[in-house]
């Protein structure tokens, strides 16, 4: 169970991580449009 709680943790931290750079990615996108 310990193993599978850690996979949970390490995917759960890369996905909030995806999501993070892909919203600092689109706002930097925006302000390079915008500007």
């Amino acid at each position: 169970m310990k193993g599978k709680q850690a996979l949970w943790f390490v995917g759960l931290w890369l996905a909030g991580f995806l999501t993070l750079a892909l919203i600092a990615g689109a706002f930097r996108f925006l302000v390079h449009l915008a500007y």
